[in-house]
């Protein structure tokens, strides 16, 4: 599984030098993002059996969204389950053991004014014995409980599920390929937009956080306002811009409709202006 370095969404098309002209020096240029972004990879390899999503398709966090091939995970699991059966009566036979080496010892010990002193070091011997073949036999179980686990969480990551909830993007790779860990396999992007801002220098002092805006859409012809909550602390010394980030209110009639990487234009608002965002004719 491989996120996204997030400074990668800031890059854009170079602005021509008409563009750079045209501009005005104190325009606020954003663009809509993700919240979160990840390339899904499994973290087992194995042969990709089943896609259960279509692109585009809209998922829940913990949903089921690819397989590997199970059947080998299967059988691994089964095995370690066998070996856990078989350690855990090994360790019952040693406890029995140790067990009837005490009672003896016991024994030997109630009798030793009429028996030879050897019986019941003999006994002391037996049941020391005992136990450390009982130790061996608790190691071994705990070993093979540990491979039971590792052969469950290899089976359950077989399973390639979503970390949010989103929507499928991209596919990278098509049922029947064998994949491993550094294979990316599809691309989820979360529902959850923000707009990251380039504020010229200029006019960046006049933006605090907290401080609401209006948002255009020009391609979608949508209205829009959003909300300041980061501000990096430095100015970019090539372009003398600040750059931020605000949080979207997307109303329901929207949500799903706004594609990410589309350009928008913004301005402050008043503190009194409306604060719902609205659908242009």
């Amino acid at each position: 599984m491989g996120l996204l370095t997030p400074g990668l969404l800031w890059a854009s098309a170079p602005e021509s030098p008409l563009e750079a002209r045209v501009r005005p020096a104190s325009a606020i240029v954003g663009v809509v993002v993700a919240s979160h972004v990840v390339d899904l990879s499994p973290q087992v390899e194995g042969r990709l059996e089943t896609l259960k999503v279509r692109l585009g398709e809209r998922v829940s966090a913990g949903q089921t969204l690819a397989l590997l091939e199970l059947q080998p995970f299967q059988l691994e699991l089964a095995g370690r389950d066998a070996g856990v059966q078989v350690a855990e009566a090994d360790e019952s036979r040693a406890l029995a053991l140790v067990e009837q080496a005490r009672r003896r010892m016991e024994r030997e010990r109630r009798i030793l004014a009429f028996s030879a002193a050897e019986a019941l070091e003999t006994a002391e011997n037996e049941v020391a014995l005992a136990q450390a073949d009982l130790a061996r036999a608790r190691g071994l179980l705990a070993e093979a409980r540990v491979r039971q686990a590792q052969a469950a969480r290899g089976l359950e990551q077989a399973r390639i599920k979503a970390l949010f909830t989103g929507i499928i993007t991209e596919f990278y790779m098509q049922p029947g390929v064998l994949v491993s860990r550094a294979t990316p396999i599809l691309r989820l992007v979360s529902e959850e937009l923000r707009l990251r801002l380039a504020v010229p220098e200029s006019i960046a002092h006049t933006l605090r956080l907290g401080t609401r805006l209006r948002v255009r859409l020009e391609t979608m012809n949508v209205e829009l306002t959003a909300v300041v909550n980061h501000i990096s602390p430095e100015i970019d010394t090539l372009s003398r811009h600040q750059k931020m980030e605000a949080r979207l209110d997307i109303p329901e009639s929207l949500r799903g409709r706004i594609p990410t990487g589309v350009l928008a234009t913004v301005e402050p608002l008043p503190p009194d202006s409306a604060r719902t965002a609205r659908q242009q004719p």
